[in-house]
């Protein structure tokens, strides 16, 4: 850096006079000089940083309420002659179909010996189902101890907003390795 400064002539030693002598006297310059502290910074490698995840099996249980129908059969016996055949017919939520039988007798008839009532009943039952659930968890490992990785778990707090609102401060002060294991546990 270099800075100019005008002189006056009556100014000054002796000698600076006779340095600046050659030029002018109404106009000299004398050069000032500076040094300057320069930082320059390096990036090294403290350590890695190994991330996987593992899976846990825990035992899983789920007893649900199963619908089901059964038939129920009532048989009605009739014993009474008719005519002609009737085809099924519902009543109320009761399916009622003839059954028909033909006996000789002197002279042929047809005889209604029975009518089948037949009715949907829905039961519920209980039913138990177990089977192995697989849930994977995220292993953050510091093989160098570098103490340069934190884990943070979100707290109970998270239902009123503050967890959040804390997590957004602690974002702007982390380093880049922080984000990168809060993002991945995300």
């Amino acid at each position: 850096m270099t800075r100019k400064t005008r002189l006056d002539p009556e100014e000054g030693s002796h000698a600076e006079r006779a340095r600046l002598q050659p030029q002018s006297e109404e106009q000299q310059t004398l050069e000032l000089r500076e040094e300057e502290l320069v930082a320059h910074k390096e990036l090294r490698e403290l350590g890695d940083v190994l991330i996987h995840t593992r899976v846990e099996e825990t035992p899983g249980r789920l007893e649900v309420d199963a619908y089901r129908e059964e038939v129920e059969i009532e048989h009605e016996p009739v014993g009474q002659a008719v005519s002609d055949r009737r085809e099924p017919w519902e009543e109320d939520d009761t399916l009622v179909v003839p059954v028909y039988e033909e006996q000789l007798v002197v002279s042929k008839r047809l005889i209604l010996t029975e009518r089948l009532r037949i009715r949907r009943i829905g039961t519920t039952e209980r039913q138990l189902f177990e089977e192995t659930l697989r849930r994977e968890q995220l292993v953050v490992e510091d093989p160098q101890a570098t103490g340069l990785v934190h884990e943070r778990y979100p707290t109970e707090d998270a239902a009123d907003g503050s967890a959040e609102r804390r997590a957004a401060e602690n974002d702007a002060h982390s380093g880049l390795l922080e984000n990168i294991v809060r993002k991945a546990l995300e």
